[in-house]
């Protein structure tokens, strides 16, 4: 463990010698929903006697240290050889082409049930020469990130998720000496699953639908769409009003937390007068309305011509 670990530092310490831990630089991920998905759809369609599947992370690095793990690649095996090396240097070279913004930062790896209570999640022997197959990838630029994922979605009631970083472990007998590796050291960081609003409206509608003897449902127009979010924000005020409401006549307990939520959420709405909003509402909603009507018209045509080609 890192105490353990922390012990024989300062053992060492008092001997000739001193073990030094380089301690890791990530203080956090953001994994992004699209990852998810790749993850889980590579898992399903695995080959039966294959135990589990890895592939590499891309993403970026923000200022603050932290990594943002927005897109993935499945990789064929688990066993770093010639094919593997090979594989791993096409699919990044082709995605680097297509999204040069997005890096490798890291890899996954599926893991088996940690539904039952109390078990904890481990990096495993087999896990660390892929990490250190990934860092030599990576470089110095930033750190590896290990992305384990519980995929038996049947038999668990949530999908664990897991992230970890590695730092070097070496003994050096002096300051100026040379540092002799002992291993790596791994240690958990902070993974929060973030999502554009696109992510965001995707995985509510899949969240959300249940198929039934009608088949799936399907994604409504624009200004269904508009409707929907705007009974949505209607219910999310007059939840907001009537807890302001009882902490103000004392029936419930005031949260800081929640204060400063709502004093952000408020700061950010514009101050505008009721005529200007009313004016900017007119205009954007006489825009989805033009575009509404200009894409019905394109439809109507190219049904039209599928028509005429038919006949």
């Amino acid at each position: 463990s890192e105490q353990d670990v922390r012990a024989m530092a300062a053992d060492n310490h008092t001997m000739d010698g001193f073990m030094q831990i380089l301690t890791p630089q990530a203080t956090s991920c953001s994994l992004h929903p699209v990852v998810m998905f790749e993850v889980l759809d590579h898992y399903t369609r695995r080959n039966v006697e294959d135990g589990r599947v890895v592939g590499a992370l891309l993403g970026s690095v923000n200022t603050d240290g932290s990594v943002a793990l927005k897109n993935s690649f499945a990789m064929p095996h688990d066993i770093v050889d010639q094919d593997f090396l090979g594989f791993f240097n096409t699919m990044s070279e082709l995605h680097h082409r297509v999204n040069p913004r997005e890096t490798v930062v890291g890899w996954y790896t599926t893991t088996k049930s940690t539904d039952a209570v109390g078990k904890q999640e481990e990096v495993g022997e087999e896990d660390v020469h892929l990490h250190a197959f990934f860092e030599e990838k990576i470089g110095d630029r930033y750190p590896c990130v290990l992305l384990r994922v519980d995929a038996n979605i049947h038999s668990s009631t949530t999908i664990g998720v897991s992230a970890f970083t590695s730092s070097s472990m070496g003994l050096k007998s002096d300051k100026n000496a040379p540092e002799l590796v002992l291993g790596k050291c791994f240690q958990r960081v902070q993974c929060a699953i973030r999502a554009y609003e696109a992510e965001r409206i995707g995985v509510d509608f899949i969240t959300q639908n249940t198929i039934g003897q009608g088949g799936g449902e399907v994604l409504g127009t624009d200004l269904e769409k508009l409707e929907s979010s705007i009974l949505k924000l209607n219910m999310m005020i007059e939840s907001t009003i009537s807890h302001v409401d009882a902490i103000i006549d004392g029936s419930l307990k005031p949260d800081t937390k929640v204060g400063r939520s709502l004093a952000e959420a408020i700061a950010a709405v514009p101050d505008v007068s009721p005529a200007e909003f009313q004016v900017s509402l007119d205009k954007g909603l006489q825009d989805l309305l033009m575009v509404h009507y200009l894409g019905a018209i394109t439809q109507a045509q190219i049904s039209f011509w599928q028509k005429l080609q038919s006949l």
